[in-house]
């Protein structure tokens, strides 16, 4: 009788020992016991969440975005796509401030960025060239500054383009020639230099008269437009 309960009493301490226990990637330690194991966090959640982490946000409007949900679909500002894709971040008027986060070039499904009146300051992410589905993007009245990244005439499915009233400075980059379905321009009120390129200028009208305006001749729209 008591060797039985000896065995048994060390296979408890064994089974009990913290030392040495691993975790498969299966949940299960190599000692075959069950665990708990923390899932990765989503790349397009921690896109977000590292978006959340360098705006100022006075109001609370990006409280919902939590790490631990992964179901961006369900937060303030975000709209998804049938298949729960993020297709749309909208912030107008939200009064959010600080930089906005390189890795919104990791949203590759965005069609939409409204971040319009806000107080968003530093560089425009030269990332945000990887957005090959974007559509309309709105950065205007903010405080963005430095040149545009020649990486925007990546987007060739751009149609709407507001950067007006930042500290944008520098020119317009050439490669904007390949915004081929853009209807709708406007770069005024910063500090660019230097001619608009030759492939946009024949394609809109500047809107002013260039030879007294001076921030406002770098706002276009489409010749069709004007009659």
């Amino acid at each position: 009788m008591e060797a039985p309960f000896f065995f048994f009493l060390l296979l408890l301490l064994v089974s009990s020992s913290p030392s040495t226990a691993r975790l498969s990637s299966y949940g299960v330690n190599t000692e075959g016991q069950l665990a708990i194991v923390s899932a990765p966090i989503p790349a397009f959640v921690q896109a977000l969440i590292e978006i959340k982490n360098l705006l100022e946000d006075p109001h609370g409007v990006l409280k919902s975005w939590d790490q631990n949900s992964v179901d961006p679909c369900s937060w303030a500002l975000i709209t998804c796509s049938p298949d729960s894709l993020v297709t749309t971040l909208e912030a107008p008027g939200q009064h959010l401030s600080g930089l906005l986060a390189p890795s919104i070039g990791d949203l590759t499904n965005l069609e939409t960025v409204l971040l319009q009146n806000n107080n968003i300051s530093g560089p425009i992410p030269a990332e945000i060239g990887k957005l090959a589905n974007l559509k309309r993007l709105d950065l205007s009245s903010n405080q963005f500054r430095g040149e545009i990244p020649s990486s925007v005439g990546h987007l060739e499915s751009l149609q709407y383009l507001r950067l007006n009233n930042n500290t944008v400075s520098g020119p317009i980059p050439s490669a904007s020639a390949n915004l081929s379905h853009l209807v709708f321009l406007d770069l005024s009120y910063n500090n660019l230099s230097g001619p608009i390129p030759a492939s946009l200028a024949r394609r809109y009208n500047v809107v002013g008269n260039p030879l007294i305006c001076e921030q406002d001749c770098y706002r276009m729209a489409p010749m069709a437009m004007f009659h």
